[in-house]
Formats: C-alpha cells, structure tokens, sequence
C-alpha cells in the first residue's frame, strides 16, 4: 500500500459514498412509500410482494443515505458516525435478543398468537437498526 491509500484508511471515509448519494436515496424512500400505500390498487401482483418490495426499497435508500459522505467531512463527523454505528449496534441487538423472547413469552404463557406478526424479523431488525444510527447521527451533530 502507497502512503494516499494509508491516509484513506486513517481518515476512514474509504467506504463512504459521494455526497450527492443522499439524494439519490431519497428517491426509493419515496417510491416504497408510495408502493406501501397503493399496493391495494395493483391487481397482477399479491399485496405480499409488493410490501416486500416497498420495504426492500425503503431499506435501500436507507442504506444509500447511510453510507454517503457529509458535504464537508472532518475528523469529527467521521467519529460522530462510529459513536452512532456503535449505538445503534447496542440497540440492534436489544431489539434482536427482546423480540423472540416476548414473542415466546407471549405465545406460551399468555397464548397470544403473534408469531404472524413477526415472521419477517430481518427486515424488521435491520430497518430498527437504520433508523437508530440515523436518529443517533443527528442527535450527536446537533450537540456540536
């Protein structure tokens, strides 16, 4: 490795994609809502791809705005991002070890039937995931 690739790595914005992919992320945010709250006028698809495909699409453009750079990256905003990546782990996997336990909880001793409810707790998991990094980025910028 040259010296410039070693000094991506230290800064840590190697991963990151340009600013402008904000932007673009918005767009399947906005399509998978619209697709979540008009599924019921589509008739050639079943209401259960189409809720699939809305969430995929929300989770992408999630993903986009996640993963792309400020308008002016520093050193702080990049350790900003990993004190919200770190929350939002710690909260991930709250979420991942509480919700099978009140599912079992709640199916056997209070004989509430709400394994349906859960069945697709991936996207479930990873959209609380999205959401907490986003809202914990935020919250710590606007301490600064």
């Amino acid at each position: 490795m040259n010296n410039k690739q070693l000094e991506k790595i230290r800064k840590g914005d190697y991963l990151l994609l340009p600013h402008y992919m904000k932007w673009v992320g918005i767009v399947p945010i906005v399509l998978g809502v619209i697709l979540f709250f008009t599924q019921h006028e589509y008739d050639f698809l079943s209401e259960e791809v189409l809720v699939g495909w809305s969430a995929n699409l929300i989770l992408l453009g999630l993903m986009l705005i996640i993963l792309s750079k400020d308008r002016f990256p520093d050193e702080r905003l990049l350790q900003l991002r990993h004190k919200a990546m770190a929350y939002a782990f710690m909260n991930g996997m709250l979420v991942v070890v509480l919700v099978p336990l009140i599912n079992f909880t709640s199916s056997s001793l209070l004989q509430w039937n709400l394994v349906p409810y859960f069945t697709d707790f991936g996207l479930l998991s990873v959209f609380i995931f999205q959401v907490m990094y986003l809202i914990n980025y935020w919250r710590f910028k606007q301490e600064l």
